[in-house]
């Protein structure tokens, strides 16, 4: 479903002891979406024991205030309070320890890819490493934290994999700034707000039958086609015109498994110019034909 897989856990007890060895994975608690490059993990208020040792880039945001003891890579229980728009990191490698009073929060899990696409966009020569502790609440924080929570309550989670990737990428720029080896030292780039990356996503599939310029892309969501074309590689890892091409593979797959329509025909409902083209960007993208993945996909 859109390149995400979703599940909800069974409600129960949410703890990991802190006498015990510290959990080495992210629990499976309350409502999941994973992609291939990050999961994100929605929990509903409540009480908390956490004993972690992260894996991957932890960072969660809260939708409520949330309070008790905790310590950032240590063994030290410190007061504790999290406000709606701020964020914890726990980097890879590192120990989160608390027991806490929590309200609805997003717990946000980067895999190596994606973490390694995000530093390379903000220096290309320096290492970046993230610093154990809090990012306080702003304007700009609840905004990604509100773009997070309406992605899940979304039953249909328009956008996909790629549009959960990219809020992800631009929480991670903000941590970047605030919470990292190069705090405020690094030019970040430019990057779509969470409203543009939707507005734009929705008018490309809107428009797939036409040709979707760069100019008209820019044009909806109010920017320059200079502008555009960075920005969207900096939030999402693609460019514009590579992002026209998946949406067109994707539709044209949901048409191959779903329809009879003859491949011809389905190359320009999604807006090949012909059958040729279409088979090509195909077997570039899926190392595949549209012919033999309709028969895998209907045997």
């Amino acid at each position: 479903m859109n390149g995400v897989v979703e599940k909800i856990f069974p409600a129960t007890e949410r703890k990991i002891p802190l006498d015990r060895a510290p959990l080495s994975q992210l629990p499976q608690w309350g409502h999941w979406i994973e992609t291939p490059d990050v999961i994100a993990a929605m929990l509903s208020p409540g009480q908390l024991e956490v004993n972690l040792l992260a894996p991957f880039e932890f960072i969660s945001t809260r939708f409520q205030p949330g309070h008790g003891l905790a310590a950032f890579n240590s063994d030290k229980l410190t007061s504790y309070q999290s406000k709606p728009g701020g964020y914890d990191v726990v980097p890879r490698g590192t120990t989160y320890r608390s027991i806490e009073t929590t309200g609805f929060c997003i717990i946000l899990a980067f895999k190596p890819s994606l973490t390694s696409r995000i530093m390379a966009e903000y220096a290309h020569e320096t290492t970046i490493e993230l610093l154990p502790g809090q990012v306080q609440s702003s304007t700009k924080g609840s905004r990604l934290a509100q773009a997070l929570h309406h992605f899940f309550v979304d039953s249909q989670h328009v956008g996909g994999a790629l549009y959960l990737e990219s809020l992800a990428t631009l929480v991670m720029g903000h941590v970047i700034w605030y919470r990292s080896s190069v705090s405020k030292r690094l030019k970040a780039p430019d990057c779509l707000t969470p409203k543009q990356l939707r507005m734009m996503m929705e008018y490309v599939h809107s428009h797939l039958q036409s040709d979707v310029s760069l100019g008209h892309m820019a044009s909806s969501v109010g920017v320059s086609s200079y502008y555009l074309a960075h920005a969207f590689k900096a939030t999402t890892g693609l460019s514009p015109h590579q992002y026209v091409l998946r949406c067109r593979i994707e539709q044209a797959q949901r048409l191959l498994r779903t329809t009879q329509m003859p491949i011809v025909a389905i190359a320009y409902e999604v807006g090949f110019g012909n059958q040729s083209h279409m088979t090509t960007v195909f077997r570039k993208m899926l190392n595949t034909t549209p012919g033999i993945y309709r028969q895998q996909v209907t045997q």
